[in-house]
């Protein structure tokens, strides 16, 4: 059973990769996922912890695709009983960026249970879309660093020197 979502956030792709490939920051925008540090790559495996039904847990979660700019995929569980497999994807055209959020479940029980659940899962990717979009908005309400503290010490500077005359 494969569920996607697609949205387009009004972001750069350099800046969407950024909040994508940095796993152990997923805590400051989505709802659910918390991953471990460490070095994110191909066939790399991560520390994964996700809350479901006020309850955490914690596996191991494999990266399975990690394309610089392009996607970034994990999946987690043991294969012939239960496998999910989620990921993003980028795409950019005239119109803008546009994400795929896919989560795939295989194995002997994962398939026929995700049939039962299917809304869930539905709704429960909708969640964490929305909520990356909200970290979108508030970045680009931040706006950019300013440089302020450069523009005062220069000036601090040019004017201690004359006044100390």
């Amino acid at each position: 059973m494969r569920e996607e979502t697609r949205f387009s956030p009004p972001i750069s792709r350099l800046r969407a990769w950024a909040m994508l490939a940095n796993l152990a920051q997923y805590e400051s925008w989505h709802p659910e996922y918390r991953f471990g540090g460490g070095v994110v790559g191909l066939g790399k495996k991560v520390e994964f912890t996700a809350r479901f039904f006020g309850r955490s847990t914690q596996v191991d979660a494999l990266i399975v695709a990690h394309e610089r700019s392009g996607s970034i995929r994990w999946k987690l569980g043991t294969f012939p009983f239960f496998t999910m497999e989620e990921g993003y994807e980028l795409t950019e055209d005239a119109s803008g960026l546009h994400f795929r959020h896919s989560v795939e479940c295989k194995g002997l029980f994962g398939a026929p249970a995700a049939a039962f659940v299917r809304a869930g899962i539905r709704r429960r990717m909708q969640l964490q879309d929305t909520s990356f979009l909200v970290a979108v908005r508030r970045l680009s309400r931040a706006g950019p660093a300013g440089n302020r503290h450069k523009r005062r010490t220069t000036a601090a500077t040019k004017g201690r020197s004359v006044n100390d005359d």
